[in-house]
């Protein structure tokens, strides 16, 4: 096993390298609430969009070419210059009737997307790809908002990738993913820290 790693590694083309570099610093500057993370997230789901498409992993190609989009807004609503036409997103708990839409979000986007692989019959475990995809979708969204949730989907969704990109012999995927779940862990408690530090009686005092 280790000498297919080393041997995959020794393989890994320029577009991968470029997909797990800005991917990496990518997640770790939004830990840190920096909007540059923004550009770094664009450029990693184009590069995985070709990587998908090669382990037939359709779903997960769709929702990188719509990470993109959604990349571009998390970017503008990161964004001080947003202030004059909406709320700057700050650190929060998701809202529970968000949470209610997107646990039904992610009941039906999973069987849509998943009878829909099913039927082309090219994707490769397509219920489980399409259900990681959603939950890939509703984090994403959060992180746009800087809901803290964003980081609990975001280990499901990553643990999911390692197995379907694990078990097609991708093993520097796997790493990769890997690091993305260590880099979740930090930024869930980071943000809860930074949160629970907002809440506390001295700085609501200081709001009001």
């Amino acid at each position: 096993m280790l000498n297919t790693f080393l041997e995959q590694l020794a393989l890994i083309s320029g577009i991968e390298w470029l997909a797990m570099v800005t991917g990496i610093v990518g997640v770790w500057l939004s830990i840190k609430e920096k909007i540059g993370a923004w550009p770094l997230f664009i450029v990693c789901y184009a590069s995985y969009v070709y990587i998908s498409y090669q382990f037939g992993l359709h779903a997960f190609m769709g929702m990188n070419i719509a990470f993109i989009g959604i990349s571009i807004y998390g970017w503008f609503k990161w964004s001080s210059s947003s202030s004059e036409r909406m709320e700057v997103a700050h650190i929060s708990r998701t809202p529970t009737k968000h949470l209610v839409v997107a646990a039904l979000l992610l009941c039906i986007g999973t069987l849509a997307i998943g009878k829909t692989l099913q039927i082309t019959g090219e994707a490769y475990m397509p219920y489980l790809d399409a259900f990681a995809t959603c939950c890939g979708f509703i984090a994403q969204w959060m992180l746009s908002r800087k809901h803290v949730e964003t980081w609990a989907l975001w280990i499901v969704t990553d643990i999911i990738y390692i197995g379907l990109l694990g078990s097609q012999g991708s093993w520097s995927s796997v790493v990769l993913f890997s690091i993305f779940i260590l880099l979740a862990i930090k930024g869930g408690r980071d943000w809860l820290k930074l949160l629970a530090e907002k809440n506390t009686p001295l700085q609501i005092a200081a709001q009001s």
